[in-house]
C-alpha cells in the first residue's frame, strides 16, 4: 500500500505510460522509506530492484518529467503561504570513481574531480519549513583538453571569462532563475515572494533585473568588492562596507553560526576561502543599514544602481576565526529597526538550502549511487530531490506545528508501532502531538530524547524514518494491525 503523501505528491505525474507512472509511485514510496540505503537494499526483492534500474534507464523517464509533479505540488504549497522565501543556490555533485568513470560527467571546480552541478530554486516558509523545489537545473561541464585550459588564476583565464557574452556564462543561471521568480508570482498572486541568494549571485545584471521588476522582493549577499557610485571622476572610490561601517549601528544581535564542512564525498569548495570549513560558535554582531547607490561597472553607465543595504558585522572578532561580515543588498524596506531585523531574519533562512543539500548528499547518498551514465543518474537525482524534501519537511514541520495531531504526517501503523516499540507501552487512544511523535521516531535514529534536548535534526530524522517504516510494516504484517490487512 502506497504512503498517502506519495499519492498526493504525484497527482500531476505525466510519463505518458500508466505502468511507468505506477512504477514511479511505488519506487518513490520504496526509496523514501530507506533513503540512505542502496537501491538494491531499499527494494523488497530482486524483481523490484531490476524494475527500479529499468525505470531509470527508460527513455521516457527524464530529469524534468520526474521532478515536474513535485514542482506542481510545491506551487500548491506556496499558494497557501502569506510569505514564501525562494532560495536559489548551486552545489557540486561529486561522482568521481576510483576505478571507473561515470559517462557524461564533467570537471568540477578544482579540475581533479568529475561530476555534475545542480542549481535549485527551493521554497521555504519564514520559519524554515521546506515547501519544495520550484526550479532545478543539472548539467555537466564540457571537458577541455590540456592545451586549451588556461592555468588557474592566470590573466589569460580572466580575459577569457571577461570576453565571453554573459548569456554564455555559467553565472547566467542566476539571472534566469530570478526571472523564473517573476513567473512563479503569476501563479501565486496572494503570496509575497522573497528571493534569497548568496554571493555568487552578486552580478550587476542580476541586481539590475531584480531592482527593475516589482513582482517579488529579494535579498542578495554582496561578495564584498562593490564601491559607491562617484559623482565626479576625480573622487576617490569608497567601498560599500566602509560607507556602512561609518554609520551608527541600529541594534546588536547574537548569532548562532553553524558549523560548515564537506558533505558526502567532500564536495564543498575547500580551496575557496569563503567556503572553508568553520566551527560552530555564538557571537555578537552590530547591524547597520543605509540606502546607497552602487557603482555600475558597465561601460557608459554613470547613474549607478540604487539599493537598500544592510551590513552585519561581528562586534569583537576573534583571531582564531574568520570574522563574520555580511553585506546584504535588498529591495525590502529598511526605514525602521524592525524592518531591518526582518531582512536579517529572512536572510538567515538561506541556510536551509545548505541543510537541504546535506540531506540530499548524506541522507540520500546521491553521490554514492552506482550509475554508469549521467542519463540514468539524472532521473534518480530528481526522485531523490523529492525524498530529500520529504525528510527535511518532516523535521521542520514538527518544529513549526508541534501540537497538531501526528496523523497529519504519520499513518496509524507508523505512530502506534513506534510508540509501542519506543515507550514499551500500549499506544494512547488519542494520537499524540506531532513533535512528541517525531521525537519518539527520531530516537530510533539516535536522537537523545530529554526534556532539555533541542528538536531532532535532519540526520536522526532520516535514520528514524527508515526504522519507523520497518516497524510499521511489522505492525501490519504480524502485529496488532495484521487483523485489518490480513485474512
Amino acid at each position: 500500500m502506497l504512503s498517502q503523501w506519495v499519492t498526493e505528491e504525484l497527482q500531476e505525474v505525466e510519463l505518458y505510460d500508466k505502468r511507468l507512472e505506477a512504477r514511479f509511485r511505488k519506487l518513490l514510496d520504496c526509496l523514501s522509506k530507506a533513503s540512505n540505503a542502496s537501491i538494491p537494499a531499499a527494494c523488497d526483492d530482486r524483481a523490484e530492484m531490476v524494475a527500479a534500474y529499468r525505470f531509470f534507464d527508460n527513455e521516457k523517464v527524464e530529469f524534468e518529467n520526474v521532478l515536474q509533479p513535485h514542482i506542481e505540488s510545491s506551487y500548491h504549497r506556496v499558494r497557501g503561504q502569506r510569505v514564501a522565501l525562494l532560495v536559489q543556490d548551486t552545489t557540486e555533485l561529486d561522482l568521481t570513481r576510483p576505478h571507473s568513470e561515470v559517462e557524461g560527467t564533467g570537471p568540477l571546480q578544482n579540475g581533479n574531480r568529475c561530476g555534475a552541478l545542480l542549481h535549485l530554486l527551493h521554497a521555504f516558509t519564514p520559519d524554515g519549513t521546506p515547501l519544495g523545489t520550484l526550479l532545478a537545473e543539472a548539467w555537466a561541464r564540457e571537458p577541455k583538453a590540456d592545451s586549451e585550459r588556461p592555468k588557474r588564476g592566470s590573466s589569460a583565464k580572466r580575459m577569457q571569462v571577461a570576453r565571453k557574452p554573459f548569456e554564455e556564462k555559467e553565472t547566467y543561471r542566476w539571472l534566469t532563475t530570478a526571472e523564473h521568480c517573476a513567473e512563479i508570482k503569476s501563479s501565486t498572486p496572494d503570496t509575497q515572494l522573497i528571493m534569497l541568494a548568496d554571493r555568487e549571485s552578486d552580478i550587476t545584471e542580476v541586481i539590475d533585473y531584480c531592482r527593475d521588476q516589482n513582482v517579488f522582493d529579494w535579498v542578495i549577499r554582496s561578495e564584498g568588492s562593490r564601491v559607491l557610485n562617484k559623482k565626479r571622476q576625480a573622487e576617490t572610490s569608497v567601498s560599500v562596507h566602509d560607507a556602512l561601517r561609518e554609520t551608527k549601528p541600529l541594534f546588536e544581535r547574537e548569532l548562532d553560526i553553524r558549523q560548515r564542512h564537506s558533505w558526502g564525498n567532500g564536495s564543498s569548495l575547500k580551496h575557496l576561502p569563503s567556503k572553508a570549513d568553520r566551527q560552530a560558535r555564538v557571537l555578537k554582531v552590530n547591524v547597520h543599514a543605509k540606502q546607497i547607490t552602487l557603482n555600475d561597472p558597465r561601460a557608459g553607465r554613470c547613474d549607478g544602481v540604487q539599493v537598500n543595504a544592510v551590513l552585519v558585522r561581528e562586534k569583537r572578532p576573534s583571531k582564531h576565526h574568520q570574522p563574520i561580515e555580511w553585506l546584504l543588498l535588498t529591495s525590502l524596506p529598511i526605514d525602521t529597526t524592525e524592518k531591518v531585523k526582518q531582512v536579517l531574519d529572512y536572510y538567515l533562512q538561506r541556510w536551509m538550502i545548505e541543510l537541504f543539500f546535506k540531506v540530499l548528499k548524506s541522507g540520500c547518498k546521491i553521490e554514492s549511487r552506482r550509475f554508469e551514465h549521467m542519463d540514468r543518474f539524472l532521473p534518480a537525482l530528481s526522485l531523490y530531490l523529492i525524498v530529500a524534501w520529504r525528510s527535511l519537511y518532516v523535521c521542520r514541520v514538527s518544529r513549526a506545528h508541534p501540537k497538531v495531531t501526528c496523523e497529519v504526517l504519520y499513518s496509524e501503523a507508523e505512530w502506534k508501532g513506534v510508540w509501542q516499540v519506543v515507550t514499551k507501552t500500549a499506544p494512547p487512544r488519542k494520537p499524540p502531538g506531532l513533535m512528541t511523535m517525531t521525537r519518539l521516531m527520531a530516537q530510533r535514529g539516535g536522537y537523545i530524547n530529554r526534556k532539555d534536548s533541542g528538536p531532532p535534526g535532519p540526520q536522526t530524522v532520516w535514520l528514524g524514518l527508515r526504522e519507523m517504516h520497518t516497524i510499521a510494516e511489522c505492525w501490519l504484517t504480524f502485529g496488532p494491525g495484521a487483523n485489518k490487512t490480513c485474512v
